[in-house]
């Protein structure tokens, strides 16, 4: 620590040295992120609650009023108005809170069972491999199919007695792809297992893409046996990052 402080100019001088070393968005040179620029109404928007903590709602009821809001608007947009969940800090966060439900609602259910798995595709988010770790889960990975979405096959191989959960990916980081989510969903519902759905990139991208005209797959809470669904407004969203956002079908205690 400096025995004395700078002047305002001189850390705004030391902020922009390092900013310089930033690529941006609005450069069109960055192929391989999936965010977006912040839209400034966006911007100005998150300056004016920084200081709220919904770790505290009842500090907070504006924001937290407002974070409902937000999750109903999300929930309509994947097919289900009335659903439960959090914005928070992104895919990560959200990946792991929904894996953290699963096992919780598994471990009620079979409080005697030690061993526990999740299942997840081969294209699936690094997330899930820290979900797996901090959770002391062990992560199954199924294979690949000829156009790179999971094997149904491999997947219900590897489903057994201690399966928590079951992931499916709409929007892979590397290939956009969508998982056959409804076959998932018979699956799961068959063998009584939660399914969750990361759409963090998707989930911004395929409604829309849809309402053009394009004909791609089912993903979301109008397909029954989807517990949950990860979607992250600053990815395609026009959020500020970080923006993530979690949502669960059903509100467990």
């Amino acid at each position: 620590m400096e025995d004395k402080g700078r002047s305002e100019t001189e850390i705004f001088d030391e902020l922009h040295q390092f900013k310089t070393k930033d690529m941006t968005h609005r450069s069109g040179k960055i192929l391989g992120s999936m965010c977006t620029c912040p839209h400034p109404i966006g911007l100005n928007a998150f300056k004016m609650f920084l200081e709220s903590n919904l770790g505290d709602p009842g500090l907070f009821k504006g924001t937290q009023a407002m974070e409902d809001e937000v999750i109903s608007s999300l929930g309509e947009l994947l097919g289900e108005r009335d659903v439960y969940g959090h914005i928070i800090t992104g895919g990560t966060e959200a990946n792991i809170m929904a894996i953290r439900a699963a096992r919780n609602t598994f471990k009620y259910n079979h409080p005697d069972c030690e061993d526990i798995n999740i299942v997840v595709p081969k294209s699936a988010h690094f997330s899930f491999k820290k979900a797996a770790d901090m959770l002391c889960l062990d992560l199954l990975e199924a294979e690949l199919d000829e156009n790179y979405r999971v094997d149904i096959n491999s997947l219900d191989e590897l489903i057994n007695e201690n399966t928590a959960a079951v992931v499916a990916i709409a929007g892979t980081t590397e290939l956009g792809k969508i998982d056959p989510v409804e076959k998932i969903s018979e699956l799961c519902l068959e063998r009584g297992v939660y399914l969750h759905v990361d759409a963090a990139f998707g989930g911004y991208s395929i409604p829309f893409l849809n309402d053009m005209g394009y004909d791609l797959p089912n993903f979301d809470f109008r397909i029954p046996g989807v517990c949950s669904i990860t979607i992250d407004p600053h990815k395609m969203g026009l959020a500020p990052i970080p923006t993530g956002g979690i949502l669960f079908r059903k509100k467990l205690s």
